[in-house]
């Protein structure tokens, strides 16, 4: 049984990862196993819509089951959330090939870009050029220019560069995951327009915000999930709202405070106390400290972690379970089998987490912690409380 995985955050799932689930069974793929963001997602932002109900709509569309990709490593760099979703994949000993959508769907050349940048003569370059002053992003383009000028320009796309960074992360992993390439089907990642009845994540939530119609650009059995979270005030989400309560932690942080977290180095845990020590809102606090070094998506990631209190330490070593947020019938057979060949804990029921390391339970807690943190800034905090109490969402295939 070709069983595939796919990395994902579906915030909202739209037609476009619809397509990309058909086009890869399509592809010879027999089975779905989805590696999710919980309820923040990698941009640093809170999600539109809780993890449970996210990931019912991934199943209902397609999917046959939703894994949860753990805060520390939803809410992390590129590379970081790569090297976590791709390792829980592998550890499940039944994974035999890794979907994901791309602007080029030639797995050659994003192999032979994440090979490069992994390479001593690439990262030393790396190195040469950050020293600059300039970002990461563009270090990481200038030096792969140097050596090799047509790679160079596969990772000026937002989704070749989580590409590449699977295939780096299954290199690392010595992985016989098979990777798949699906050429991306209408609106760009992140683009404000969509094309036919395909929108961007980023232009369906601001659609949503806007209260502006939205229905065409996602399946029908999303949609009508959507629609039952917004009637009981547990969705749509926004960040926005937190804005109060997120400077109300971090008016409290130290310099010392801000380097427990990742991607806080070079002395920038000075510069970020400085401007929350000035400024009134996180967004003013983010404008205050972004130059071309530090990215707005790495600043925003950066005081999320501080405000749930996701230290960098969390993140260390390997992700120390997968749990199970949603499942159909062949979902539970996959489970079943999984559990026989898997080097990694499988939780399907909250309680289990008891029985594993010291490491699981506080991930535990502190993904509990995030959860009941996201459920306050709902329309109505109690429709969704803890959802790491919660058993996984069962989707029957008849439905």
């Amino acid at each position: 049984m070709n069983i595939c995985g796919i990395v994902c955050e579906y915030n909202p799932f739209h037609n476009g990862h619809l397509f990309h689930i058909e086009e890869s069974k399509r592809r010879g793929v027999d089975a779905i196993i989805c590696v999710m963001s919980g309820n923040f997602v990698q941009r640093g932002d809170f999600a539109i819509m809780h993890k449970l109900a996210r990931a019912e709509a991934a199943v209902r569309c397609g999917a046959d089951i939703v894994i949860e990709l753990p805060l520390p490593w939803s809410i992390s760099s590129a590379e970081l959330f790569a090297y976590g979703a791709v390792s829980v994949l592998a550890r499940l000993g039944v994974v035999r090939s890794l979907s994901f959508g791309a602007e080029t769907d030639d797995v050659q050349a994003l192999t032979q870009t994440a090979v490069l940048l992994k390479s001593e003569a690439v990262s030393a370059k790396i190195s040469d050029e950050y020293a600059t002053g300039i970002s990461y992003a563009t270090a990481r383009e200038n030096a792969l220019r140097s050596i090799c000028p047509e790679l160079a320009e596969i990772i000026k796309s937002p989704n070749n560069i989580l590409g590449v960074e699977y295939l780096k992360a299954i290199s690392s992993l010595n992985s016989k995951i098979r990777p798949i390439a699906v050429t991306r089907s209408g609106a760009a990642h992140d683009s404000d327009f969509p094309a036919g009845n395909i929108a961007s994540a980023s232009a369906l939530r601001e659609l949503i915000h806007s209260g502006k119609d939205f229905a065409a650009f996602m399946p029908s059995q999303a949609f009508s999930i959507y629609n039952r979270e917004h009637s009981l005030g547990a969705a749509p989400v926004f960040s926005e709202t937190a804005d109060k309560a997120m400077m109300s932690v971090l008016k409290r942080f130290s310099a010392k405070d801000f380097k427990k977290y990742n991607d806080v180095s070079e002395g920038l845990q000075f510069r970020l106390l400085e401007a929350v020590s000035r400024e009134s809102s996180l967004p003013s606090v983010i404008a205050y400290c972004k130059t071309k070094r530090y990215a707005h998506a790495r600043l925003r990631r950066i005081f999320l972690n501080a405000f749930l209190g996701c230290e960098g330490k969390f993140s260390r070593g390997r992700v120390p379970y997968a749990r199970i947020l949603a499942f159909n019938d062949t979902g539970r057979k996959i489970i079943k089998d999984a559990k026989k060949h898997a080097s990694i804990p499988i939780i399907t029921k909250p309680s289990a987490i008891k029985k594993e390391s010291k490491k699981a339970q506080d991930l535990f807690a502190l993904e509990r912690r995030a959860d009941d943190i996201y459920s306050l800034f709902m329309e109505s905090p109690l429709a969704q409380g803890s959802t790491l109490t919660c058993s996984p969402i069962y989707v029957p295939e008849n439905h």
